[in-house]
């Protein structure tokens, strides 16, 4: 066999293990459902389940070539940021990349990663950054008292905001474990340090505003949030 012959079947597989990758997570829009990593909980029969669910759009998937995706963040239903804040983050997903089909520790789970940025940004820029993000964690201080350890005006920064979302196994279900906006202090050579000096949990923010603190669904969301692809009733579409 000709050497061009093996590049052209090596690069055949390695192009069908991508598209096969690709094609396990489904593009559509995904609206939060009560689960335990994606395992419905709560009531299932449809009018009690839309009576404790709260209608909200999580995101979109938009397929973005033969094996890349797009993903759109609902950013409206961060209810905490101002309009400012939402456009900020809407901006930052227009050049997105995104990594496919990541194998975790779990073999029943698969990572997908967009990385929404990655940038050097000065101290003044990471200022007003945060003063369009959540108010709510302006008012308790956390940006103020993490600025105020700072020694350096002319301090830069990595700035990395991120979306992961998880196939954990159950059919039409995405489980956002990350989106986040995470400011890394680098160092005179331009290294960045290990541990992240701000970040900022988008998607605690929505999960804020999903159940009352007192709901006993609220607990479900602690540690991500499930979304699943909306499917006309009348289409029996299960893909």
């Amino acid at each position: 066999m000709s050497n061009r012959i093996r590049c052209f079947s090596l690069l055949t597989i390695l192009s069908l293990a991508c598209i096969s990758s690709a094609q396990a997570m489904r593009a559509g829009d995904y609206y939060y459902f009560i689960s335990e990593r994606c395992e419905p909980r709560g009531p299932q029969e449809p009018e009690q389940k839309a009576a404790v669910t709260p209608d909200v759009r999580l995101f979109d998937i938009v397929p973005a070539g033969i094996s890349d995706y797009y993903v759109k963040m609902n950013t409206s239903a961060l209810a905490d940021y101002p309009e400012e804040g939402q456009r900020y983050l809407d901006d930052l997903a227009k050049q997105q990349a995104y990594t496919a089909g990541e194998s975790s520790d779990n073999p029943q789970e698969t990572h997908h990663d967009f990385m929404l940025q990655r940038e050097a940004i000065d101290l003044a820029e990471l200022i007003r950054t945060l003063n369009v993000f959540s108010q709510r964690q302006s008012d308790t201080g956390y940006f103020y008292k993490k600025l105020l350890t700072l020694s350096d005006d002319k301090a830069r920064f990595k700035a990395v905001t991120r979306v992961r979302l998880t196939e954990t196994g159950v059919d039409n279900a995405l489980y956002l474990t990350t989106f986040t906006s995470e400011y890394f202090k680098l160092d005179d050579n331009g290294s960045a340090a290990a541990e992240a000096f701000i970040t900022v949990d988008h998607a605690k923010a929505i999960t804020r505003h999903l159940h009352d603190a007192d709901s006993p669904y609220a607990h479900f969301v602690s540690e991500g949030i499930c979304a699943e692809k909306w499917v006309p009733a009348n289409t029996g579409e299960q893909d």
